[in-house]
């Protein structure tokens, strides 16, 4: 009986944690299935972070930039590969490191390009998500080659400097949207390029 009681507290545990992924995005999961890999013992749990992943990873391919999706949808096929070595309890902790990197600059590049589509002008007041998303950006770099990374990085201290003046108010606000629409357009094409 104590059996019984204790496996449908934990199939309920992880009904509870598995709706609560659903809610997260691409990168939480991400950051979730690292910080478990290392050291957990409940593969299941991870195999399903895995899937969540997945299925967040292809809707994000099917809203953004065209030019993008084939390289996101890749990227979700490596991740759902990665679903049965889970399961095992096979991962491999260092090799998730560059795929999941990889995944936060496509992301990134491709919320970025969205953005972009609107124009100059639907880039005020929203410094806030251009940063989330240069900082997305900055965190999986590793994975750029060192020949792409010093232009990378000159690139993006240069669109950060001017993302912050995005919110400014009249002239001001008009100008660093202009100045950071360019800046944003290079920095995207560099990153869809190297990757």
């Amino acid at each position: 009986m104590k059996k019984s009681i204790s496996a449908i507290f934990a199939s309920l545990m992880l009904f509870i944690s598995v709706q609560s992924f659903g809610q997260m995005s691409v990168e939480g999961v991400l950051d979730k299935v690292t910080s478990l890999a290392g050291n957990y013992s409940n593969n299941s749990e991870i195999a399903t972070l895995l899937g969540t992943g997945v299925s967040l990873l292809e809707k994000e391919a099917n809203t953004g930039s065209p030019d993008l999706k084939s390289k996101i949808l890749s990227q979700a096929g490596g991740l759902k590969a990665l679903i049965p070595l889970a399961s095992q309890g096979k991962l491999n902790v260092g090799s998730l490191s560059k795929i999941f990197n990889t995944i936060k600059m496509l992301i990134a590049a491709n919320r970025l390009k969205s953005m972009l589509g609107g124009g100059k002008s639907s880039l005020l007041g929203k410094g806030s998500a251009i940063t989330s998303n240069l900082n997305l950006l900055s965190s999986g770099s590793s994975v750029l080659g060192s020949g792409v990374q010093s232009q990378f990085s000159k690139m993006l201290g240069s669109t950060t400097k001017s993302v912050g003046k995005l919110d400014k108010k009249g002239l001001f606000g008009k100008l660093a949207a202009g100045a950071t629409e360019k800046k944003l357009g290079k920095l995207v094409s560099l990153v869809s390029g190297a990757l």
